[in-house]
This record gives C-alpha cells, sequence and structure tokens, in this order.
C-alpha cells in the first residue's frame, strides 16, 4: 500500500505492507467555516467573556491589530471586520506582525499575507526582539522573566489580538498570550521563558500547569491586552471556527474545543514516520524540527524517527542551532542546554534533535534538501534525500519490514494522554 506523507509543497511517498503499520495518526477531519469574514464578525458582535468590539472601540482614538507572520495562515479574513469596525467607530487602526525571534518579512510577502489593500491602507510594522530601544520594562514576573515588551502596545488605546488555534510544543497551545510573548517580546525575555522547556512539564497542547504558558500568561496580563479573534486551525488549517472575545478565558476556551481535532490515542513501534505538514510547516528546520515530537513519545528503545521536512529556507535560527547540531555530541547538547547561561532557542532546538537519541536510544533521520544535508553533515543526526532511503537506513539498523506508526501533520499531534 502506498502512503503518501506532506513534503514541502508536494508528497513523498512509502509503499508498506499495511500488516507492518500500527497506526496512523492524524488530526480529525472538520467542517470548515464557510465565511471566515462574516464568522468574524459574528463573533466580534457576541464574544466569549467581553463586551462586544463595537463597544470597546467606542470614544476610543487608535486600535492596534497584533497578529501573525507568515509562518501561520493568513489573518486577512479576520481582520477585514475588525478595520470594518475601526472605521465605524472613527478609530484609525495599525497593525503589528508578532514575529518573536522570527525573521522580518518582505514588502512582498505582507502583500501577501494581509492583502495589498490592507497593507496599502494602514501602517503596518513588525516586531524586532533584539532592538532593546523599543521595548518596555513592566517588571518580572514570578518565573524570573523579564517582562520586556514593544512599547507601541502603549501608543494605542485598544490591543485586539489575531491569530490561530493550534497545539504549541512551546506555549502548549498557539493565540492569546503567544500573541504577546513572544510575539512582542524582548530576545532575552522569550529565551528566559523559553528556558522551562527542559522541563518535563512543557509539553504541547497543555495550557495550564505548563511553566512557559503559565509564565507567558503572568508576561500577558502585565500588558494592555483588550480582545482576541482567533480561528481554531483545521488539519488543512482551514478555519474549524472563529472565536472571539477576552484574551485568556475565552482562549481557554477556544483551547478545549480544539483538543478534540488534535488530540490521538498513541501507538508506539520501532520506526516512527513523521511528516511537518509540508510547507510552510517545513520551510525551514525551525518549523520542520517540530515534527519530530511524537517520535519522542512513540518511538521505542532502540528505534528510528524518520523526520521529514523539506527546509529549503534552511535552519531558519540563529546560528548555535546548526553549531550545537554540528559540534556537540547530543549528550554534550543536553548538559550545555540546562546552563541557564548557555541556553538559546538555537540551543532548545539542537536539544530537541537529541531527545529522541537520548531519551530512547533511538537514531534521527531526517528527509530533507540537499542543502540542509550539506549543512548538518557528521551531526547526530542522520539525513536521506527520499523516503525510501530512510527507509533503507532503519531496516539497516533495525532488520527487514519493523513495524511502523505514521503521524501525519505531526507538528500539532497532541499524543501524550495528559489532559489540560
Amino acid at each position: 500500500m502506498i502512503y503518501s506523507l506532506q513534503y514541502g509543497t508536494g508528497t513523498m511517498d512509502i509503499d508498506l505492507d499495511p500488516s507492518l503499520v500500527r497506526a496512523v495518526l492524524k488530526p480529525k477531519p472538520v467542517r470548515p467555516v464557510d465565511d471566515v469574514t462574516a464568522a468574524s464578525l459574528a463573533s466580534q458582535r457576541q464574544p466569549l467573556y467581553s463586551p462586544p468590539l463595537s463597544e470597546l472601540l467606542a470614544g476610543k482614538h487608535t486600535a492596534l491589530i497584533v497578529t501573525v507572520d507568515h509562518t501561520r495562515p493568513s489573518p486577512r479574513q479576520m481582520i477585514l471586520p475588525i478595520l470594518d469596525a475601526c472605521s465605524a467607530a472613527g478609530v484609525q487602526p495599525a497593525i503589528i506582525l508578532a514575529t518573536g525571534r522570527h525573521r522580518h518579512m518582505t514588502q512582498s510577502e505582507i502583500d501577501a499575507h494581509l492583502g495589498k489593500d490592507i497593507a496599502d491602507a494602514i501602517p503596518v510594522l513588525q516586531h524586532d526582539s533584539f532592538d532593546r530601544g523599543i521595548h518596555r520594562h513592566l517588571g518580572t514576573t514570578s518565573r524570573g522573566t523579564e517582562i520586556l515588551v514593544n512599547k507601541i502596545i502603549f501608543e494605542h488605546d485598544v490591543i485586539i489580538g489575531v491569530g490561530i488555534i493550534e497545539p504549541s510544543y512551546l506555549l502548549g497551545w498557539s493565540g492569546g498570550r503567544k500573541l504577546l510573548m513572544p510575539g512582542l517580546a524582548y530576545a532575552d525575555s522569550i529565551d528566559s521563558n523559553h528556558f522551562s522547556l527542559v522541563r518535563n512539564n512543557a509539553r504541547i497542547g497543555m495550557l495550564h500547569g505548563n511553566p512557559l504558558s503559565d509564565d507567558a500568561e503572568e508576561f500577558a496580563r502585565n500588558c494592555p491586552f483588550h480582545f482576541i479573534t482567533c480561528t481554531i486551525s483545521g488539519p488543512n488549517d482551514e478555519p474549524a471556527e472563529v472565536i472571539s472575545g477576552d484574551p485568556f478565558k475565552a482562549h481557554e476556551e477556544a483551547c478545549r474545543r480544539a483538543g478534540a481535532i488534535y488530540r490521538v490515542k498513541p501507538a508506539t513501534a520501532p520506526v516512527i514516520i513523521s511528516s511537518a505538514g509540508g510547507s510552510p510547516y517545513d520551510v525551514d528546520l525551525v518549523q520542520g524540527k517540530k515534527a519530530i515530537l511524537p517520535g519522542i513519545e512513540l518511538v521505542e528503545q532502540g528505534g528510528v524517527v524518520i523526520l521529514l521536512a523539506e527546509c529549503p529556507e534552511g535552519p531558519g535560527a540563529e546560528k548555535v542551532f546548526i553549531d550545537w547540531l554540528t559540534t556537540k555530541t547530543a549528550e554534550e547538547v543536553y548538559r550545555d542546554v540546562h546552563k541557564r547561561e548557555l541556553f538559546s532557542l538555537g540551543a532548545h532546538g539542537a536539544n530537541v534533535m537529541a531527545r529522541p537519541i537520548l531519551e530512547r536510544n533511538a537514531t534521527v533521520i531526517l528527509v530533507t534538501c540537499e542543502s540542509m544535508r550539506r549543512r548538518i553533515a557528521g551531526s547526530y543526526v542522520n539525513t536521506a534525500s527520499s523516503l525510501e532511503e530512510a527507509w533503507r537506513m532503519a531496516q539497516e539498523k533495525l532488520g527487514p519490514n519493523p513495524p511502523v506508526v505514521i503521524c501525519e501533520k505531526s507538528r500539532r499531534l497532541i499524543c501524550s494522554q495528559m489532559k489540560d
């Protein structure tokens, strides 16, 4: 039987005897919203735990829309009714892309992401997490994260978050608080928050009790943040539902509903084949590495994790990511990532790639583009140019025809049975 997994803008296939495949884990299908703009408008008129958006805008002068960059689906259809509401209230809107530590978008990317009509009509800014001068200090969280946030949020009367709800291996779930931390936070604050990734409770799909999420909530509650509109993202980025309202209570309810889509019953096997979900979710290794998470949970001791991530834009992170990946052993990465003075997102990325090796004594094989194969040659991560080649490598280690679990769109799968 041919099994097809997303890779870049296409697919990679593998022919397996179905008797070898213990499970195919993937998000549940959803019925998409027919008209996102109309659904957004309806949700903004009848939000959860908040007055309607029109009431929040009444008597105000300016509004700032904090939204996602090109690594997420376009927020355009949710933004349009917000702009209409601003116009009706006589409020001047602006948009800031909450890039966190991601690279800045080009103007053509912004035009495609938001629509040229929006980009030409109102100010569109991009956050720069490395410019200390644009951040305001608001204190320190109880976990020691300095609250340094882009001061633009103090220059507007109403702060409106617009994004998507999907599982996040960082803060449990995206949207809501994540738009401010890491979205509009200073780089050092992001690193401080993300240092908690070395703790076991930092789990995908876990909002409460997740130290990153709890810290980000405390960060965001110290900032002006008045309203959100978010789509619950379906498996193919189709909007399953639009929810508006209080940035914390409405977000929590949206995450609860989204959990029904992405929680799966775990199945283990000697070989885990995992696809991030294709472009844009494997555009670089920062995004593509997230597909390794099911492998950490599901691969049996001594097994093999095959990760599909094309990475046409390369590592996608600061130099330390590739430096650690290529100059340290998996054991050295694990040792050093637990030192706060050495921790960074790049160091964390190297550690994620090392975890199946350290925790399961597994072999990691990355199916990727040729340029990425050259970049990480000699590292503790093996590479292959095709899924068939990776399968041959797995059989060389484990013997012919080992059992397999296939994970599709795995960057979003919640394989742990822990409930939020």
